[in-house]
């Protein structure tokens, strides 16, 4: 398998969290009806959103920075990431009509793709001490 850049590391996250979700709007649709699809949509949504944030921080930080400046990017990335992960739930169980259920459990769902890109992205020639 070929080595994957951190970039493409990141899309091949996004992808597959934008898959779970999807296949998680499908089976509340087919489960608990159109509202449950929508918080499905919601709260995958939600993950994917607060991922490309984050990623977009990690990058914006140039290729050769001294590590203090990468490690403040990573840190306060991280740091939003969390922040705007509360907001935005906090947002769409208080204003949109959603089942809470099912937008939790495809936020989740959504996070898990952090361990489902691991057979993707992983490359077994890469040892570390």
């Amino acid at each position: 398998m070929r080595a994957m850049g951190a970039k493409q590391v990141t899309r091949t996250i996004l992808l597959i969290q934008l898959l779970v979700t999807l296949l998680g709007a499908a089976v509340a649709l087919a489960l608990g009806g159109a509202r449950a699809a929508y918080s499905s949509l919601v709260g995958g949504g939600v993950s994917a959103l607060v991922t490309l944030y984050f990623a977009s921080q990690v990058f914006s930080v140039r290729v050769g920075s001294p590590a203090a400046k990468i490690a403040r990017a990573f840190y306060l990335g991280e740091l939003v990431k969390l922040l705007l992960t509360v907001v935005l739930l906090s947002i769409a169980l208080l204003w949109l009509e959603v089942s809470p259920l099912p937008l939790l459990l495809a936020y989740m769902a959504a996070l898990m793709a952090y361990w489902l890109a691991l057979p993707f992205t992983f490359d077994a020639s890469v040892r570390t001490l």
